[in-house]
């Protein structure tokens, strides 16, 4: 009688581009719902609505922070409004300028901005620039000292300057325009943006030397990156007649689209148009070969690419490239995350609520949670008694609702969240057969195990179960299935929560079974 062999599995994230016969037993093959976080595959938590019912759809969201307030700026496309929590009361102010009427923001392009200083800025590319005070009674206003008949694309800020992008003059457009501002005193808006004043630090560039259109800034460091659709640049102060100097920082890679560069750790996180890469303004490495880089750019819907945004999770040290899915035929918002942890190299993949936006800041709600809620400090993701702490803040324009992840469903409905490695050899290429699988899982309640088997390449996986496990109730599940190739699947389809930290597989080898020619 053949040994009993036992192969212990705890892969660290999915890859969806190498065969799944070809893959190492450090990586699933398939999953969604699923996060990779302090060595164990888990399930993610879902979304819960926060803030009541936003006045009218959010399209951006910037946290806005005062001394007394921890708020949100979050504007429609003709309106901009601000929320925020005291105690029990949520309150929704509209803070859209008294003097201009309601702004002409699109869906595709949407808003973009940033603090200056302590005041918001923000832009449409179609209005004048916005700004708004800290006071409790504030409301937006025309960007003071902004020039007259002149738009940007993109306007943000860098050290005490405000720097515009995609500049139109009096109706003529310069798409390769970086302009900047003079500089502003803390709790100051700039006193021009008059090139031609010698006396005064106002400028502007316009970087041609490639054909693709400046996109987006972001600062890294002392240096304000400046991306293109097809290179990057750098943007530093020099001071003298020059104020900024540039330099082209990389000519073979660009960015996708607004809002696609987050920056951690010193470094940037960019989604360009075929690629994402890590850099420090040095020197670039890419993140999906060999990994999801097929499956991401695939999955895009080709309408809607461009509306592909990132947004970092900073505590699960995430990056969440949001996306318009090929399958959405609802709407034209992100149904879809792929999910890079830059702390253990690890991809996964996630459901969005058709997010707009997604921003980073602290939330301040009324927490539910109590002592009595249900499961384990394993399977608990969620800082006891802490509803003040940073988060993610997801904002959903067609549903006109606002969300955090807070909860075990989606805005109330179960979800499925699945991880499966199939096509396995055990490192043994003859057949082989299953008599156990020992799973080291914590949870809430069941999960469904399934255990493949194939005897040929591509025959396709023959799956047993749902096997229900339920942890501290079972140790293994029993199970007979024989093949060449073999495979595991963990799903579940309810409330619960799990965390597997690995999953023993008991088998032993059957001789050698095919179909010849």
């Amino acid at each position: 009688m053949a040994q009993t062999q036992i192969t212990v599995l705890n892969p660290n994230g999915i890859n969806r581009d190498i065969d799944s016969y070809e893959l190492p037993d450090t990586e699933w093959s398939d999953g969604n719902n699923i996060q990779f976080d302090n060595d164990k595959t888990a399930k993610v938590l879902g979304n819960q609505q926060v803030f009541g019912t936003p006045t009218q759809a959010p399209y951006w969201l910037m946290s806005f922070d005062t001394i007394s307030t921890n708020s949100w700026i979050y504007p429609s496309l003709t309106k901009i409004f601000r929320v925020h929590t005291s105690g029990s009361t949520t309150t929704h102010t509209d803070v859209t300028r008294a003097s201009g009427g309601d702004y002409s923001a699109a869906a595709n392009t949407g808003w973009n901005g940033g603090v200056l200083g302590g005041i918001a800025i923000i832009n449409n590319g179609v209005d004048n620039p916005q700004f708004m005070g800290t006071a409790n009674n504030a409301k937006f206003a025309d960007l003071t000292n902004w020039p007259s008949n002149t738009t940007c694309q993109v306007i943000k800020p860098f050290k005490r300057f405000l720097v515009a992008l995609d500049v139109t003059e009096s109706g003529t457009r310069f798409p390769f325009r970086v302009k900047w501002s003079h500089p502003a005193e803390g709790g100051t808006l700039p006193s021009t943006w008059n090139p031609a004043d010698a006396t005064k630090d106002a400028g502007f560039v316009d970087l041609s030397q490639s054909k693709g259109f400046v996109i987006d800034c972001l600062p890294l460091g002392d240096t304000n990156v400046i991306y293109k659709e097809d290179s990057i640049w750098g943007m530093t102060f020099e001071g003298g007649q020059s104020i900024f100097g540039f330099r082209q920082l990389f000519s073979d890679v660009g960015i996708l689209g607004r809002h696609c560069a987050q920056s951690f750790d010193n470094k940037h996180f960019v989604v360009s148009e075929d690629d994402v890469y890590i850099h420090d303004g040095q020197t670039k490495q890419s993140i999906v070969d060999s990994k999801i880089r097929d499956e991401l750019f695939g999955s895009m819907h080709p309408d809607y690419k461009t509306r592909t945004f990132v947004a970092a999770d900073r505590e699960k040290n995430e990056m969440w490239i949001n996306f318009v899915s090929n399958s959405n035929d609802i709407n034209a918002f992100a149904d879809t995350a792929f999910v890079y942890n830059f702390r253990n190299n690890s991809w996964s993949k996630r459901d969005l609520p058709y997010a707009s936006y997604i921003g980073w800041g602290v939330v301040e709600f009324d927490s539910t949670s109590d002592w009595a809620d249900s499961g384990t400090w394993d399977t608990d993701s969620e800082s006891w008694n802490e509803p003040l702490k940073p988060t993610l803040l997801i904002a959903s324009a067609s549903a006109t609702k606002l969300y955090i992840l807070g909860s075990n469903q989606n805005a109330g409905v179960n979800f499925r969240a699945y991880v499966e490695k199939d096509n396995m050899q055990l490192g043994y290429p003859g057949t082989k057969s299953i008599q156990k699988i020992v799973p080291r899982i914590s949870g809430t309640g069941s999960v469904d195990f399934y255990v493949g088997s194939e005897m040929n390449p591509h025959q396709g996986t023959t799956w047993k179960g749902p096997y229900t496990f339920t942890s501290g109730v079972h140790s293994e599940i029993p199970v007979r299935a024989t093949g060449n190739y073999v495979g595991v699947r963990i799903e579940s389809t309810d409330e619960n929560t799990w965390a597997l930290a690995n999953l023993e597989i008991h088998w032993s080898p059957s001789g050698n079974r095919g179909s010849g020619v």
